[in-house]
């Protein structure tokens, strides 16, 4: 660009024998102030651009006298060009370029140029996609979580029998005691910090529901394998936390350990700091057994109590259905005795073998 003798190259601009380097973005600041066209304050380059003009205008040529910025004819320095028109309003002393009182600033609602409708929408769409694919790596990661059972009819299996134990009140009671009578029994003691309270209050959930549902035709059971710290008393105290049904049982070292084995449960006392401090290692299972005294089942931890108790109620469900069938076609009085008699319960033919997997 050529304006008289000031002369624009690229990103250097020369005036006179001096040699100044500046950026394209001054230099078209620099083009459009010295023709009109720029309407914010101009800076140094629109002052030097102006000079130059006007030295023209008052016809000074380039290096002569009309260039000293104290000869005769030149204006002030940084007064707009003789006969040149104030872009934007008139001159005055306080505004010799005539731009206004709002030059320089930007229009209302100019100042929030980056939100738009669609980026709205797009960025919810974004957000609900990333918390739908959190829910579902959640729901995946619970599920996978949960222990994997597989169920093999394999015939009566060798879980649960004859036991004799000593109840909440120090009575002695046998397996025989409790026939006629689902139960849920889970085994544990009372000094345990977490995990028993935890699967306690599961299984008192899990008898609620049923109860809600069906009605009080669960009984849980706990059934300690601390005996030596686990007296009745210890027990029945233990045991007011929770259902107010809870059979509470313990005995001596060899009961606890015969029915233990018997429901093939695992338990190691661990490292005792003394005879009254010490933790118990055990399985963590609850065993759901039919009105027969036979296994019927068994839920691990991972299960919940609204899935133990669905599961609870499909096999009670299945019991009366079979039982009133019974009735109609032999004609007994009574449906309960007919089922105590024959020893009717969903494991009576074909049971569940548990094989877990975690």
């Amino acid at each position: 660009v050529h304006l008289g003798g000031l002369r624009c190259f690229g990103a250097a601009v020369c005036e006179g024998n001096s040699s100044r380097v500046v950026s394209p973005w001054h230099r078209h600041r620099w083009v459009a102030a010295a023709t009109g066209h720029l309407r914010t304050a101009p800076g140094p380059a629109a002052t030097i651009a102006g000079r130059h003009l006007a030295s023209q205008a008052g016809g000074g040529g380039e290096g002569g006298a009309g260039s000293s910025a104290t000869g005769s004819g030149q204006p002030p320095p940084g007064t707009p060009p003789k006969g040149a028109q104030a872009p934007g309003g008139t001159p005055t002393p306080e505004d010799p370029y005539g731009l206004g009182p709002n030059a320089g600033e930007m229009p209302k609602g100019g100042d929030n140029v980056q939100f738009t409708w669609k980026s709205a929408i797009f960025t919810t769409f974004v957000c609900g996609g990333v918390y739908w694919y959190y829910e579902y790596l959640r729901a995946r990661k619970e599920a996978e979580s949960r222990a994997v059972t597989r169920q093999e009819r394999i015939g009566t299996p060798k879980l649960g029998g004859p036991f004799e134990l000593v109840d909440r009140k120090g009575k002695p009671v046998t397996d025989k005691d409790f026939l006629g009578q689902y139960l849920l029994i889970y085994f544990g003691f009372t000094f345990c910090p977490d995990i028993c309270p935890q699967e306690m209050e599961k299984q008192t959930r899990a008898v609620e529901l049923i109860e809600a549902s069906i009605g009080p035709v669960v009984t849980p059971v706990f059934i300690s394998v601390d005996p030596a710290r686990d007296t009745p008393e210890q027990v029945d105290d233990y045991c007011n936390e929770f259902h107010p049904r809870i059979a509470g049982l313990t005995g001596t070292p060899e009961q606890v350990k015969k029915v233990s084995r018997a429901y093939r449960v695992y338990f190691n006392e661990g490292i005792r700091n003394s005879d009254q401090d010490y933790l118990i290692d055990h399985s963590i299972i609850h065993y759901f057994v039919g009105k027969n005294g036979k296994f019927v089942d068994f839920f691990g931890k991972n299960m919940t109590a609204q899935e133990m108790a669905d599961k609870m109620k499909i096999t009670i469900l299945e019991d009366r259905e079979k039982a009133k069938q019974r009735k109609e076609r032999r004609g007994v009085e009574s449906a309960e005795d007919e089922e105590k008699a024959s020893g009717g319960s969903s494991a009576s033919t074909a049971a569940v073998w548990p094989a877990i997997a975690t």
